[in-house]
């Protein structure tokens, strides 16, 4: 069992955030945890509903409760919004800080907000490290910094890439300034870069319904209504063209395969000023991905063209819906660079902690998941 520590949590309502602070709690430390309130809710109240949602239970009657203290705050913010004497009482105590919180928007008309976010953020959180005790900081990053090459390495952070959006862009930009303050000696970072993160290996279920989970949901709409018209429990044949090639891959990770890799090699002194690619060691062809959502959907006719076929051919319909849901992932239909995971794979060896291969079966799992989801949501009474 882990000796106890207090540690300070920024992004515990984001998807690896929140399972990451659930883990924490489970394995006995105590977390403060940053998060931004709503117009509906607190901060404290977000906190907890989402970890009711990773937990499957009430949290508000989790016995880890007492362990928790949440600070509404933002990163953004210089003392990261937090008041002054408040944040330092907590500072003084803290053992480590995980840096979660982030904007994953990626839209290039949002270009200043997500520096703002993700590069002013990890400026100010750096700061509040600086006043730590130990000044160990972890930092969730994204494979993504590579941008467009053919292959990124653990080693690297900034070697001249192009990106293709802002997030890729902003990220990088943020590690740069970890690996600065690393250098100088006021931090003591580990940063790790997961690929694209889905749903438990186990049993598929996701707790944050962004990137491929918003297309399924779009395309899942659009042919319910359809069969609302004319129904037929037959496969519904549509033309769908999609912008890329079945023969490179998408890289899919399992949360609990991050989390649990992230808290394993965490704990290790040996892990300090490294950065470790928590991506799959065998990333998914979209011939295999794409087409199986599509047979669980229950429909038929999607195929990879190469783009210029829509300057010849305007997107139809359900082609500008698949564009406007999966514009994140559209960008990287045509290639993503190779990621060597050989420090995660090293760091991990004999632990039990594994990545499994997103198979087609693998797929089926995550997508029959969700899907099951949507229609007993579907069904539920509003």
């Amino acid at each position: 069992m882990p000796v106890p520590k207090h540690v300070f949590v920024t992004g515990a309502t984001g998807f690896v955030g929140s399972h990451l602070t659930n883990r924490l709690l489970k394995d006995g430390h105590r977390v403060t945890a940053l998060a931004r309130g709503s117009r509906t809710s607190d901060a404290r109240d977000r906190i907890l509903e989402v970890l009711s949602l990773v937990s499957e239970s009430d949290f508000r009657n989790n016995v880890a409760l007492e362990r928790l203290t949440v600070l509404e705050g933002d990163i953004s913010q210089p003392n990261l919004g937090v008041d002054h004497n408040i944040l330092r009482k907590a500072v003084l105590s803290i053992d480590e800080t995980w840096h979660c919180a982030a904007s994953l928007s990626f839209a290039e008309e949002e270009r200043d907000e997500i520096f703002r976010m993700n590069v002013d953020g990890a400026r100010n959180v750096i700061e509040v490290v600086k006043q730590t005790p130990g000044k160990r900081l972890h930092h969730v990053s994204t494979a993504y910094v590579a941008g467009i090459r053919d292959t990124a390495r653990e080693s690297e952070i900034n070697v001249g890439q192009k990106f293709r959006n802002p997030y890729e862009a902003s990220k990088c930009e943020a590690e740069e300034l970890i690996e600065s303050s690393r250098m100088n000696g006021s931090i003591v970072p580990t940063v790790y870069r997961p690929s694209v993160v889905i749903g438990d290996s186990r049993t598929g279920r996701v707790t944050h319904f962004h990137g491929v989970y918003a297309f399924i949901r779009g395309l899942w709409s659009t042919l319910e209504r359809m069969r609302r018209r004319n129904p037929s429990n037959g496969t519904i044949q549509l033309a769908l063209r999609v912008p890329g090639s079945g023969n490179t891959t998408l890289n899919f990770v399992p949360i609990d395969y991050v989390v649990n890799g992230m808290v394993e090699i965490g704990g290790r002194e040996s892990s300090i000023g490294k950065t470790y690619h928590l991506a799959n060691p065998e990333a998914t062809q979209n011939r295999v991905w794409l087409p199986a959502v599509c047979r669980l959907l229950g429909m038929e006719g999607l195929r990879f063209v190469d783009p210029q076929s829509f300057v010849n051919e305007p997107p139809n319909r359900l082609e500008a819906l698949f564009r406007k849901h999966m514009a994140f992932y559209y960008m990287y239909l045509q290639g993503e660079p190779r990621f060597d995971c050989s420090r995660a794979l090293e760091a991990l060896k004999g632990t039990g902690i594994e990545c499994p291969p997103v198979t087609e079966a693998f797929t089926n799992k995550m997508i029959g998941w969700y899907i099951d989801f949507l229609k007993n949501e579907s069904a539920s009474p509003k």
